[in-house]
């Protein structure tokens, strides 16, 4: 065994053979005895026989006084202890030798598992530890790693409920809001008399007044009688309001509701306008594309144009503010208002009566401007009718407008001057539709038969 010094050990480098020698082989088979006393070891038990004994015997060495800080190689102690194995052992005793390295191999074997449990034991607490302090428990690790799709489930199904969560708080708020204004009505209250959360819910949902506005108001306006009492200088510096149609929004809210809550003036019938029926979202995304004009939405809403603000309207405020520089467009947008002003700003009246005409040749002053297309492409002219398309071509432009005649429809239609054919046609058609459904009364220019 001086042979074989840990120094020795160290200097055999030679490759380890991948399988087992003959000699080997029949050892560990037969140990050394046809008797066949010894079980078989098969290459796997061998080699981790040999792992085992080279491990052991590096860390004995390392417990030694003055022994060596590097470990030896495994491979080279591997050879070395099975060559120390053969030359020391008489071959009368191999049988004895075989199972004591079998019993040897197995109890490193499970020396080795069960290190390797220890260590995954101990990373699996480690991770549990990390966890825990970042306040996710087993349970909550389990369910959350038990599949992608369970955790997306409960991802949405979170987002979902704090959605519901929210509107509901809302609406809540809202139904108090509304609750307010009903009271306060019922009562007949003075709008002097309101006070601060009356009139904030009353900006808020019948003015239709932005969130900034609103909280402005809150913050400095704490009844009703200080908001009535507002110059238009005062709105503009208290509340912040720079835009002058905007404040003529407000001017003319607060005007009306003085108007409808004070026992001594006039009551107004237009309580629809009051209430927010025809609000500025009302004219930008309905009555704005039934006259035919939709493309003056994005300006009527950022100016906050309501319908009782449209009879206030000058030219400057069409064609400074609301870019409506054609006077075409102004002339239909006015006709408009005159429509709406015949039925005393009843939206409910004008949807039922637009309704009652959709396939009836009948009350052509509702008519919007996809129900004059229609009736375009019925009386055969379908191939210029989508020509109607943002031309401010409606029923009241119609109905109400002398100067709109037969020439006016085929130059809004784009029917060329040389096809004749179809020009008479829309004339006689034209006729016909305002001595049928409307209150004009049109001569003819056609030869009478």
């Amino acid at each position: 065994m001086g042979a074989y010094t840990l120094q020795g050990k160290r200097l055999q480098l030679a490759p380890l053979s991948a399988e087992l020698s003959k000699e080997e082989l029949h050892s560990v088979t037969t140990g050394g005895d046809s008797s066949g006393a010894a079980s078989p070891l098969t290459a796997r038990s061998l080699r981790l026989e040999r792992v085992a004994q080279a491990l052991a015997q590096s860390q004995e060495e390392l417990r030694r006084p003055g022994g060596y800080s590097t470990p030896p190689s495994p491979l080279s102690s591997r050879h070395s202890s099975q060559d120390s194995l053969h030359k020391t052992l008489p071959p009368g005793v191999g049988n004895i030798s075989a199972s004591a390295a079998a019993a040897a191999a197995a109890q490193k074997k499970k020396g080795l598992k069960s290190s390797l449990g220890r260590f995954f034991s101990k990373k699996e607490k480690g991770k549990t530890k990390e966890q825990s302090m970042m306040g996710v428990s087993p349970c909550d690790t389990t369910a959350m790693t038990s599949s992608y799709g369970d955790g997306d489930m409960t991802a949405d199904t979170l987002s979902l409920s704090g959605v519901l969560g929210q509107k509901g708080d809302f609406d809540r708020r809202k139904k108090k809001k509304h609750e307010l204004l009903a009271e306060a009505m019922k009562a007949g209250t003075p709008f002097a008399l309101w006070n601060g959360p009356t009139i904030v819910a009353w900006l808020e949902l019948w003015v239709g007044m932005p969130a900034w506005y609103v909280a402005a108001c809150r913050a400095n306006v704490k009844s009703g009688a200080i908001m009535s009492a507002l110059s238009d200088t005062e709105i503009q510096r208290e509340i912040g309001i720079s835009n002058p149609l905007h404040r003529l929004k407000l001017r003319l809210a607060i005007q009306e509701m003085v108007s409808l809550t004070s026992p001594s003036a006039p009551k107004t019938s237009r309580t629809t306008l009051a209430f927010g029926d025809m609000n500025h979202e009302w004219i930008g995304n309905y009555w704005l594309p039934t006259l035919g004009l939709p493309q003056y939405r994005t300006t009527f809403m950022e100016c906050l144009v309501d319908a009782r603000m449209l009879d206030h309207l000058n030219k400057k405020d069409l064609r400074g503010q609301l870019k409506m520089v054609d006077s075409f467009h102004r002339t239909s947008l006015q006709y408009g208002i005159s429509c709406l002003k015949r039925l005393n700003y009843d939206r409910k009246q004008l949807e039922e009566r637009r309704k009652g005409s959709e396939n009836e040749l009948i009350d052509v002053l509702v008519w919007s401007n996809e129900r004059v297309i229609r009736w375009v492409t019925a009386i055969g002219l379908k191939e210029y009718a989508n020509n109607l398309l943002e031309s401010g071509v409606h029923g009241a432009l119609i109905a109400l407008d002398d100067s709109f005649d037969y020439n006016s429809m085929a130059l809004a239609l784009q029917i060329p001057t040389q096809n004749t054919q179809m020009r008479q046609c829309l004339e006689v058609e034209f006729i016909n539709m305002l001595s049928v459904a409307t209150d004009r009364r049109v001569e003819s220019d056609l030869p009478k038969s």
